[in-house]
């Protein structure tokens, strides 16, 4: 009688990769976020943010701006805190608020707002429309970060965004912070390279209708992680609240050693604003 083979053991399971933790969002918009998201973010490995100031500043004038200011470091950036999240804040005139008067008056006033360790940089700056107002306010708020030696988040807008991005570098190009204290937020696969080789730090602002984290992911794996950043913008409109997380875990799916992924979705921003915990 023949023997039968004894049956074959079940193969090994595979190993799961434990998720990245202790990952920096710099590019967070508090307002738009309710207090389930903020521990999302924590679950998936999102331990800092910064929350930036944007366009929804309201109205246009100087009052608005500083009432939006102080509601993002006296109300959001509690919040932020008391949630579990290491948070911190980057304060400027958004590009698309820059206002009709009164701008040499927010300009002094600004560096009241810089003081005790809450603010990181300037920003969100920017060309919105372009033209020498907002030229104007983007070269005055880049002297501001030189002198109060902070860096600069500045955001490219998704209309017209290579023509823009091109003015935008010029524009950066002239003035007196240098070109590695400046983050370029709104890198797409088109412009991050001319972004990096000018000496500035890109961003990979992953957004399902702009740069997906396929995308992003793609982009790392071609071009390294020297001088790119991950954020998400989340709470800007219909932003993905995990992209960074999930961009940075599909990084080491994809092969990708933990050191590269956690350049990008942590070591660079943190270097870069001197994030200190």
């Amino acid at each position: 009688m023949a023997v039968r083979p004894p049956p074959s053991s079940p193969p090994p399971p595979k190993r799961r990769t434990a998720l990245l933790t202790g990952l920096v969002d710099p590019r967070v918009h508090p307002q738009g976020l309710d207090d389930r998201d903020l521990e999302t973010l924590l679950l998936f490995g999102i331990t800092g943010v910064v929350a930036v100031a944007d366009a929804t500043a309201a109205p246009r004038t100087p009052e608005g701006l500083f009432a939006h200011f102080e509601h993002l470091l006296e109300r959001e950036l509690p919040r932020l805190q008391r949630a579990g999240l290491h948070a911190w804040a980057a304060l400027g005139v958004h590009p698309a608020v820059v206002p009709r008067r009164g701008l040499l008056h927010v300009l002094e006033t600004l560096p009241s707002y810089l003081g005790g360790g809450r603010v990181v940089a300037l920003g969100l700056l920017g060309l919105a429309r372009g033209g020498e107002h907002e030229e104007e306010a983007l070269l005055e708020q880049l002297a501001l970060a030189r002198r109060f030696n902070l860096p600069a988040l500045v955001t490219t807008p998704a209309a017209q965004r290579e023509a823009l991005t091109r003015r935008l570098l010029t524009v950066l190009r002239g003035a007196k912070l240098p070109a590695d204290r400046i983050l370029v937020d709104g890198a797409v696969g088109r412009t991050v390279r001319v972004i990096r080789e000018l000496g500035f730090h890109a961003g990979l602002t992953l957004h399902p209708d702009h740069l997906t984290v396929e995308r992003a992911v793609s982009l790392v794996r071609q071009l390294g992680p020297e001088r790119l950043v991950l954020s998400s913008a989340a709470g800007d409109g219909a932003s993905e609240l995990l992209a960074v997380s999930r961009a940075a875990n599909r990084l080491l799916a994809s092969g990708l050693s933990r050191r590269v992924a956690e350049r990008v979705a942590r070591d660079n921003a943190a270097a870069l604003l001197g994030l200190t915990r």
